[in-house]
């Protein structure tokens, strides 16, 4: 392949912006493809493992997570602070008996997952909802 079409392929991050498959493939390039078709099946197989443990959503509506537009709570830095809060730190907010607590959150949840993997699990059905719970009580999801 010519230093031109490498060019256009790295900007444009497409095959047909570098011309004919072919033209991509060095002697080296099927093993590229064999790797990139493998972890696409990969992908697959840990989404639907992802879908049978946490279940399909089901668009309930209730306060989930699925449900992608809940309003921040964020009490001043001076009352984090007050309360032995970092700032910046992740919160979480719960109701008990009348009264609402604000803490710090005390490991993974869904916030931790990258934006466009959530989408992925939003669009393959995977209840959200699910997923946060079983980050939160950090269950195993996936041992074999």
């Amino acid at each position: 392949m010519n230093s031109q079409k490498m060019m256009m392929f790295k900007k444009n991050n497409t095959v047909e912006s570098a011309g004919n498959l072919a033209h991509l493939l060095s002697a080296g390039g099927m093993e590229l493809v064999g790797a990139i078709q493998s972890l696409r099946v990969l992908t697959t197989d840990l989404l639907v493992h992802l879908a049978k443990v946490c279940g399909p959503c089901d668009n309930c509506g209730a306060a989930c997570p699925c449900m992608g537009d809940e309003e921040a709570l964020r009490p001043s830095d001076a009352l984090l602070a007050e309360a032995g809060i970092p700032k910046g730190a992740k919160l979480d907010v719960f109701a008990e008996e009348g009264v609402i607590h604000i803490t710090a959150a005390d490991g993974p949840d869904l916030r931790d997952v990258p934006a466009d993997l959530l989408e992925l699990f939003r669009q393959t059905g995977i209840c959200l909802d699910e997923l946060d719970g079983l980050l939160r009580e950090n269950e195993v999801v996936y041992g074999g």
